[in-house]
């Protein structure tokens, strides 16, 4: 049986991630960053270990007594990245890094880049995720010291109600009553259900090469049709409002209303399906938002998933 250490377990993808593996009759050992996190992976199956991303000592027993490394609880937290690369140095062992398609960000206001990336489309990044670009190249170029090394780049996650951007816009919706985005809200960014990303790791796990990124939506929609989908779904309103962006920024915070919710983050994932034989078979987001697990988990006017610890993964 082969033994998948991940971090971030408790998290929102490293959940879902946990129970692919599980599924696949994978033992899972997952890095929690306290005791009555634990508890929780216990009894699920999952054998804890009590940690965080700065005690590289930690990070590096655990990988190394793993057949398999899954790291999803932060993309932007480069020494903790280096730690686990360095343990498996020489291994031949395969370490999985969570990036996010938000490295291609275009700080668009709202307005539309027709732009669309592939995994070899030349970039520079914006300088507010210069680091997290300059830690995937890290992390391909490691494939050279002896590690089958592999990056996972999803668009916006959604399902179960959670996400990382979404929860963002329906909290303040709720609060305001008024569901917000940015300009004209023709940004676009793709997206990729929950269990359909799980479904990604665990391929990639049995069948990527060693130096792989794989950019991971199974669709496309309008940062502003998101919002009018929060409005309806949420709201009961039929429209959603556009706003300037230092409005945003005082709503939702500047890097997120920057990276995220008024940029484009458009991309290509024929590879993965190609090579990986990924098939995404989720429902469509904005579907989900107005009548699916959204409006179900959020009808009561609070936050679900106030109890989940998850890091940004735009």
């Amino acid at each position: 049986m082969t033994t998948v250490f991940v971090t971030g377990a408790n998290g929102y993808i490293g959940q879902a991630v946990c129970t692919r593996f599980q599924i696949a009759d994978h033992s899972v050992v997952g890095l929690v960053r306290g005791s009555g996190a634990a508890k929780a992976l216990s009894a699920r199956g999952i054998t804890p270990l009590v940690g965080s991303l700065d005690d590289a000592h930690t990070l590096a027993e655990a990988a190394r007594a793993a057949d398999l490394v899954v790291d999803t609880a932060s993309a932007d937290h480069a020494d903790s990245t280096r730690a686990l690369l360095d343990a498996l140095a020489g291994t031949g062992k395969t370490y999985i890094r969570t990036s996010g398609t938000g490295v291609y960000t275009d700080l668009a206001h709202g307005e539309l880049n027709e732009r669309i990336f592939t995994e070899e489309t030349e970039h520079s990044p914006a300088e507010v995720v210069a680091t997290r670009w300059a830690t995937d190249r890290m992390v391909r170029e490691a494939a050279d010291r002896g590690i089958r090394t592999i990056v996972l780049r999803p668009s916006m996650i959604y399902g179960d109600g959670a996400s990382e951007q979404l929860p963002l816009l329906i909290r303040q919706a709720i609060s305001s009553g008024r569901s917000l985005y940015v300009g004209r809200g023709d940004n676009r960014w793709g997206n990729v259900y929950l269990a359909d990303l799980a479904e990604a790791y665990l391929l990639a796990a049995e069948k990527a090469v060693a130096g792989s990124v794989y950019n991971l939506a199974a669709g496309e929609a309008r940062m502003g049709d998101i919002a009018r989908a929060v409005a309806q779904g949420l709201l009961g309103v039929e429209e959603a409002e556009s706003c300037e962006p230092h409005v945003a920024y005082a709503a939702f915070g500047r890097r997120w209303v920057d990276v995220a919710l008024s940029s484009n983050s458009r991309v290509d994932s024929g590879k993965a399906r190609v090579e990986l034989g990924w098939h995404p078979q989720g429902p469509d987001l904005l579907d989900d938002l107005v009548s699916g697990s959204y409006r179900r988990l959020w009808a009561h006017k609070a936050d679900p998933h106030d109890h989940v610890v998850s890091a940004s993964r735009d």
